[in-house]
C-alpha cells in the first residue's frame, strides 16, 4: 500500500543482500521523463499498461529486490507474475499509512476528495490481494526499517 515503505525498505534491502534494487515507480518516471502524478492525466488504464510491461520485464531479472507501486495488484495479469515471486506485504494499519502521506500531493488517486477516506477505500480493495499475494507479511506499524530488512533475510535464507 502507498505510505507502507516498499522503496525505503527495498533499497535497503538490496543493499544488505548485495542485490539490485528496482523501484517500478521510478523506473517508469525515468523511461517517460514524466512524474506518476503526470502519467495519470492520461488516465489510470495507461499508466497500469506501462506499469504492466516494466514489471514483465523485471520478472525475468534474478536477484533483485523490486518495490512495485501499490495498486500493481489490481491488474490480474501481474497479481499473476507476483504470484511466481517471493513478495513481502508490509502492513501498515491505516492511520500509520495516513500520518506517513497527509502531506504528500504526489499521489494522484488521493488528490480529489478527502485523502483519508480515499485511502481507506483504496486499503480496503486492495488489502485481500496483497495478504494473498505475501510470502512473508511484516507489520510495521511498530517496527524500524532495519528489523523489517533483517526479517526479511532470515526468510530468504532459508
Amino acid at each position: 500500500m502507498m505510505g507502507s515503505g516498499k522503496s525505503t525498505t527495498g533499497s535497503m534491502l538490496a543493499d544488505k543482500l548485495n542485490w539490485t534494487f528496482i523501484d517500478i515507480d521510478s523506473e517508469l518516471e525515468k523511461d517517460s521523463d514524466l512524474s506518476i502524478k503526470d502519467m495519470f492525466k492520461d488516465g489510470e488504464d495507461k499508466f497500469r499498461l506501462y506499469e504492466k510491461e516494466k514489471l514483465k520485464q523485471i520478472a525475468l531479472k534474478d536477484h533483485i529486490v523490486c518495490a512495485t507501486g501499490g495498486g500493481i495488484v489490481v491488474e490480474d495479469s501481474n497479481y499473476e507474475i507476483l504470484d511466481q515471486s517471493f513478495c513481502v506485504y508490509l502492513d501498515t494499519s491505516l492511520d500509520v499509512l495516513y500520518e506517513r502521506i497527509k502531506h504528500d500531493n504526489n499521489r494522484p488517486l488521493l488528490s480529489i476528495g478527502n485523502k483519508k477516506d480515499l485511502m481507506r477505500d483504496i486499503f480496503n480493495d486492495r488489502e485481500k490481494r496483497y495478504k494473498s499475494l505475501s510470502k512473508l507479511n511484516i507489520s510495521t506499524d511498530n517496527i524500524n526499517i532495519d528489523d523489517s530488512c533483517k526479517i526479511i533475510m532470515e526468510h530468504i535464507n532459508e
